[in-house]
């Protein structure tokens, strides 16, 4: 990363200001085993990820400032931050702390050569990772899992005279590999389904794969590894956008280490990716794509299982859920995520109505409950694609946790003329209300128009559109973020809330589309542009 994008962020570490999830706090002394902000913005503290920067700008520019003050936290850190104590020894920001470490110290090594620093700095890394190894998340698996085995990997190499340092290696290396096998689909998408930790994890596979070939120790076929990584990124680029930002299905976020293109670059140089080679379909991760020849206009759909079926953190009801750009502007999101523990936002997030898709008399799709937690889920029963570079087509068909009878089916049409349609219906049980949500970027102009109010006009900075509903409509509503969720009634309302960053809430236009659909007759909505 070029240190210009970095240096706003870190330009307060000398006075110790620290921005993390778009809040900043300043914490003149700051206590290692309390807990600030919330659990999340306390791990990106702790992450220590200014760490690498602050060596590059002395090593890059001869400015040792900011390492400085960077090394007065890792001094104050050693003396302070105690096991059972600190939310910075919980194995997640071990690790990843464990390798901004590794990389700041090779990067001053020579700067802070036979340095008491120096010494007590790698021993306190030999102990993170003797005290990691041992508390490796096997509970948890996912992308927490596959970060201790970078963190293993990384640990290995830097002690690689070692004989504990062989043995990391060793076991970074079988966990690295036997998750690659576990976690990357068939068609190159990531099993949590969450475009962000897609993209997270494709650049900690390449950043392995990359540093074992350079030290002749990688321990699995090269060629099978580099096939599956390109198809890694060729999901990524199609569920991302030429602005550099990710589709925000699931938990998705947009944040510095997931910007897709440097780590569609990185892929290019470290497995032979090509631009532009990404399919359309993706029938195991479930997501289907249309976009023209130009990129300007595109469509992504959700339409894969929640999660995988023994990790469901990062699910949100939103299946059937689509984004759709015009101009290369985004004009219909996703919500996306705000926080985790304890954030206002997050039965939101995870609703069915935070996505662009029908609740039926108001159940959700899947059955949300805690933080991360999902119990009954809903059912993928159908997602397939078909078509052109001007007329193409979705269907899709779920069936809900609660109802195992009831069916929803989408038809989503793209037509030559340049118009989109969202056809539903619900099939095998009676429903007595649908609820069509479609999420407005906030930068779009939206009201009602027209005599019947049905209709709802958008206004672009290019073009006019209207949204036109058909089927058995009984009212519409446009309703718009205006109210912290604090409480649980709060909650259970229809909000209107984007969430492109973590901790960034913006409002934004939210239609609802209500209908009272006999069974299998067909309801909907047309996308136009009229100017």
């Amino acid at each position: 990363m070029p240190l210009d994008t970095a240096a706003v962020r870190w330009a307060g570490l000398p006075e110790n200001r620290f921005t993390f999830l778009n809040r900043t706090l300043h914490l003149p002394a700051p206590d290692w085993n309390r807990r600030y902000e919330s659990h999340l913005w306390n791990y990106q503290l702790h992450y220590f990820e200014f760490a690498v920067w602050c060596a590059r700008v002395w090593v890059e520019r001869g400015e040792p400032r900011y390492w400085q003050a960077c090394r007065a936290l890792i001094e104050s850190w050693l003396a302070q931050a105690r096991p059972g104590q600190s939310d910075g020894w919980d194995a997640y920001p071990t690790s990843l702390r464990i390798v901004n470490w590794i990389y700041a110290y090779c990067l001053l090594a020579e700067h802070e050569a036979g340095t008491e620093f120096q010494t007590r700095w790698r021993t306190s890394i030999y102990q993170q990772l003797d005290f990691l190894s041992r508390h490796l998340e096997h509970h948890l698996l996912a992308n927490h899992l596959l970060k201790n085995a970078k963190a293993l990997v990384l640990g290995g190499l830097f002690f690689a005279h070692d004989r504990q340092g062989q043995h990391w290696l060793e076991t970074g290396q079988q966990l690295l590999w036997r998750e690659f096998d576990e976690q990357v689909l068939p068609d190159g998408g990531h099993y949590e389904r969450a475009p962000m930790y897609h993209a997270q994890t494709l650049g900690d596979w390449l950043e392995c794969f990359a540093l074992l070939q350079a030290f002749g120790s990688l321990a699995k076929d090269k060629a099978e590894i580099a096939q599956r990584l390109r198809a890694m990124a060729e999901f990524l680029e199609a569920a991302s956008y030429t602005d550099n930002t990710l589709a925000l299905f699931n938990d998705s976020a947009n944040t510095a280490e997931t910007r897709p293109q440097p780590l569609l670059a990185t892929a290019a140089r470290v497995c032979g990716y090509a631009a532009g080679s990404a399919p359309t379909a993706f029938p195991q991760t479930g997501y289907f794509v249309w976009q023209s020849s130009d990129a300007r206009e595109k469509l992504i759909v959700d339409a894969g299982p929640p999660s995988v079926a023994y990790n469901t953190a990062h699910a949100h009801c939103d299946l059937l859920s689509y984004e759709l750009r015009f101009d290369g502007k985004p004009f219909i999101v996703d919500t996306g995520v705000h926080g985790y523990g304890g954030d206002p936002f997050r039965a939101y997030c995870r609703a069915t109505r935070a996505h662009n898709t029908v609740q039926f008399d108001q159940r959700e799709q899947s059955e949300l409950w805690g933080t991360f937690r999902l119990a009954r889920r809903a059912e993928v029963l159908a997602a397939a694609a078909q078509g052109d570079a001007t007329a193409w087509q979705f269907r899709g068909a779920y069936r809900p946790y609660y109802d195992r009878n009831l069916t929803h089916q989408r038809l989503i049409q793209r037509r030559g003329t340049g118009e989109w349609v969202v056809t539903d219906t619900a099939q095998g049980s009676v429903v007595h209300e649908a609820e069509s949500f479609i999420h407005i970027h906030p930068a779009i102009q939206v009201r009602q128009g027209h005599a019947d109010g049905f209709v709802i006009e958008c206004q672009t900075d290019t073009r006019s559109i209207l949204i036109e509903p058909f089927g058995d409509v009984t009212s519409v509503s446009l309703t718009r973020g205006s109210t912290i969720p604090a409480t649980r009634r709060a909650q259970q309302q229809a909000q209107g809330w984007y969430f492109p960053t973590f901790g960034s809430a913006q409002p934004n236009p939210v239609i609802c589309f209500r209908y009272r659909p006999p069974m299998g007759t067909a309801f909907g909505y047309r996308i136009r542009t009229v100017t």
